[in-house]
């Protein structure tokens, strides 16, 4: 099992600054490393480098959302929606635990709303999530159906292959799962313009 214990704070100059801290090993007594922190700022799916103390992100505009992933090869993935403010922000420590069966994926990610543009000052991030929505995967003959949790999260442990996500009857794409790894794929519903 791994922890990660997260601090958020919005600076008026940098954006958002993400400060990670990865305690303790895994039940082996190692020191846990290969984490892989991802953020999505509602238009961008970034990977944020990281050391074994702390990592930095910018883009998300104060008073918007952002969302948080956090994956390791053959584990389970979390995922944190948060809000970027001009004051620090204490997350709740994040577990990761080990994939039940190794042989499968997972497909994870969040149903948003981004906010965009901003002649005088630029605008992103995430405007709103979504609950209750629900995705089916389409492999062959097979058609899992997820739905969203109360964040507009969404996680499904699937078998390797390629998969379409249908959303709302429209087929939006493709992804690949592939063994024991996390894909993130993130749906976007409707749009939010300011100036």
């Amino acid at each position: 099992m791994i922890f990660v214990l997260l601090l958020l704070i919005n600076t008026s100059c940098a954006g958002t600054e993400i400060l990670v801290e990865i305690t303790p090993a895994d039940i082996r007594g190692r020191i846990v490393n290969h984490t892989e922190i991802s953020l999505f700022d509602g238009t961008a799916l970034k990977t944020i480098p990281a050391n074994d103390k702390f990592a930095e992100a910018h883009g998300v505009t104060s008073g918007q959302y952002g969302a948080l992933f956090f994956t390791k090869h053959g584990y389970y993935p979390e995922a944190i929606i948060f809000r970027a403010q001009e004051k620090s922000v204490k997350v709740d420590k994040v577990s990761l635990s080990p994939l039940k069966d190794a042989g499968k994926g997972i497909l994870t990610g969040v149903v948003y709303k981004p906010v965009t543009g901003g002649k005088l000052k630029e605008h992103k991030g995430i405007f709103q999530t979504f609950k209750g929505e629900r995705i089916t995967l389409i492999k062959d003959k097979w058609s899992p159906e997820i739905t969203t949790d109360d964040e507009g999260i969404f996680m499904i442990e699937l078998p390797p292959g390629d998969y379409d996500i249908v959303f709302n009857n429209e087929n939006i794409g493709r992804v690949n799962i592939a063994k024991g790894r996390t894909t993130i794929k993130n749906i976007q519903k409707g749009l939010v313009l300011r100036d």
